[in-house]
C-alpha cells in the first residue's frame, strides 16, 4: 500500500484509468444507489484528483447525487483481460467540460468503440451509453483505490488516504 504522503494515483494507474476501459459510476443518498457510465477520465498532474466525464442528460440521478453528497465509487475495467480497479472518493466539483476534457471524451468514445468491436461487440450495441449530450466533469478526490481484478487480490486496498 502507498503511504498517505504519496499520491493515490501514480503514473501507471493514471494511464490505466485514462485508457479505453469500461467505466461504471456509483453514487448514493440514504442507501439508495444510482449507477451510470463514464465517458472518459483524466487524472490531474500529481494524481491528487480525477476528472470523470459523465452525461448529465443520460445519468441525471447519478450526477444529482454526486452534487448532493459527493460520495462516489468508480470502477474501471479493461474488457480485454478484466483488469479492474475501483476508486472511492469525494466529488468536490461538478462543472462543464473544458476543451481538453471535451477532446478526452471524444477520444475515449472512439477508443472504446474500437476495443469493444475487436471483441465482437458492434458499435450499435454500445451507442446508448456513449451519449455526449450534456457532458459534465465530476472532479473526484480519491480516498481509496482497490484492486478488483478477479482473483486472489480482488478487494485488496491498493492505496488509501485518510485525510
Amino acid at each position: 500500500m502507498r503511504s498517505a504522503e504519496t499520491c493515490l494515483i501514480d503514473a501507471e494507474l493514471a494511464a490505466f484509468l485514462e485508457s479505453p476501459v469500461m467505466i461504471i459510476v456509483g453514487t448514493g443518498i440514504g442507501g439508495v444507489p444510482e449507477i451510470g457510465r463514464g465517458l472518459g477520465a483524466s487524472v490531474e498532474a500529481g494524481g491528487g484528483a480525477l476528472h470523470l466525464i459523465v452525461s448529465a442528460w443520460q445519468w441525471p440521478q447519478t450526477v444529482s447525487q454526486a452534487r448532493a453528497n459527493g460520495a462516489i465509487a468508480v470502477t474501471f475495467a479493461r474488457p480485454t483481460d478484466y483488469v479492474t480497479y475501483q476508486v472511492k472518493g469525494q466529488v468536490d466539483r461538478v462543472a462543464p467540460l473544458t476543451p481538453a476534457l471535451q477532446d478526452r471524451a471524444a477520444r475515449y468514445a472512439a477508443e472504446i468503440v474500437e476495443v469493444l468491436a475487436g471483441l465482437g461487440m458492434p458499435p450499435a450495441i454500445t451507442a446508448p451509453w456513449r451519449s455526449r449530450r450534456d457532458l459534465v466533469a465530476l472532479r473526484i478526490r480519491p480516498r481509496q483505490v482497490f484492486v478488483q481484478t478477479p482473483g486472489p487480490r480482488a478487494g485488496q486496498v491498493l492505496s488509501s488516504h485518510t485525510a
